[in-house]
């Protein structure tokens, strides 16, 4: 040790092997302490959010190419009338008489077909297409089905081969969706929305399933493609919700695999084999289940019966809660529209329904 004086006092005993493995040990056990602590800190801490561009494109022009390569305009040509009124109704374009409409359609067959809405050809006298090219060529009406809206047309050309088609199963209610249409004449116009819902079905709709969007659309846009964020076709664009003050923000489009199934039978001369149940049926609402005792509103309640109809020889009565067809669970009316999609023929089938509080089966 160091003395008073300066002097330096005895010196230390060296240390021995096993102090000096003893101390490496204390000091690596340390080392692990902190960096243990500063592990979980950093755990601790939230992630960083995803930034926006991580959560959407930047643009969807990529995506609309697929679809505006095979989108079309489509005017549906009234017959003169000398005594209609020579003024113009809103949303036509000039020159358009009273009668006359117009809509959009995309390509399914590069052989000429073109698919789009019934409602916009169904009057018409002449029906004129706009191909992606912008040629204007007449095409012939090859079929049409007024309760899914939809129709098949043809032109005589060869026409680019239509695009991927997607999948409308594979979507979800939020994902990204675009629409091609001519609202009120305004040619290749583009939309862009979410799925607000899918397999939404209408009591004057049986057999016919909707994705539901917020897509903007009005007069015009009806019979447009609807794409997925990848350009690939989901479906077709029919129909907006209106109420009392104009448009709700709603849409329907008419899925993908449902529109090729029924333009196929068109392209063949055979009438769309879309089963009909001969009744109007809705999802139980939770008052109605709640009064009659059930814990859940699962099930498809028949609101009424078409006379000779496959429904009454089924012995279904109005009132009935249907909970299953012939063995798959019915719990609403999507279940209900999709068995009918899937057996097609729809005589035969057994129902299980709810009766005035008791199960009852019907055989065929």
């Amino acid at each position: 040790m160091i003395g008073s004086d300066g002097d330096a006092g005895p010196p230390l005993p060296p240390r021995s092997r096993a102090t000096r493995v003893a101390a490496w040990r204390l000091a690596a056990l340390a080392w692990l302490l902190l960096a243990g602590a500063a592990s979980l800190a950093g755990a601790a801490e939230p992630a960083s959010p995803p930034t926006r561009a991580s959560l959407m494109p930047i643009s969807f022009a990529p995506a609309l190419q697929r679809g505006l390569a095979l989108a079309v305009g489509v005017y549906g040509v009234a017959r003169p009338d000398p005594a209609a009124a020579s003024t113009r109704r809103a949303g036509e374009e000039a020159g358009a008489r009273a009668g006359d409409s117009i809509g959009a359609g995309f390509i399914v067959g590069a052989d000429g077909m073109i698919v789009t809405a019934a409602h916009v050809v169904a009057d018409a006298a002449q029906i004129v297409v706009r191909l992606p090219d912008q040629r204007i060529v007449a095409a012939t009406l090859v079929g049409a089905d007024a309760a899914s809206d939809i129709a098949l047309l043809k032109v005589p050309l060869r026409l680019p081969e239509p695009a991927t088609r997607g999948e409308s199963g594979t979507l979800r209610p939020g994902d990204w969706v675009l629409a091609v249409g001519d609202p009120y004449g305004l040619a290749r116009s583009v939309t862009a929305g979410i799925v607000g819902g899918t397999d939404r079905h209408f009591a004057e709709d049986a057999g016919l399933l909707f994705i539901q969007t917020d897509l903007a659309m009005a007069p015009g846009s009806s019979g447009g493609p609807l794409l997925d964020i990848n350009g690939r076709v989901v479906g077709m664009n029919t129909r907006m919700l209106v109420g009392a003050y104009g448009s709700v923000g709603m849409g329907l489009s008419v899925p993908i695999e449902i529109v090729m199934q029924i333009a196929e039978e068109l392209r063949l001369g055979r009438p769309p084999s879309r089963p009909r149940l001969g009744a109007s049926f809705d999802d139980v609402s939770p008052p109605a289940a709640l009064a009659a005792g059930r814990l859940h509103a699962l099930g498809v309640v028949i609101d009424e019966v078409e006379p000779d109809g496959v429904a009454a020889r089924a012995g279904l009565l109005a009132g009935d809660v249907v909970i299953n067809m012939n063995g798959s669970a019915i719990d609403r009316s999507a279940d209900l529209a999709r068995a009918l999609l899937a057996w097609r023929r729809v005589e035969g089938s057994s129902f299980t329904v709810l009766r005035a509080g008791r199960l009852v089966e019907l055989r065929p």
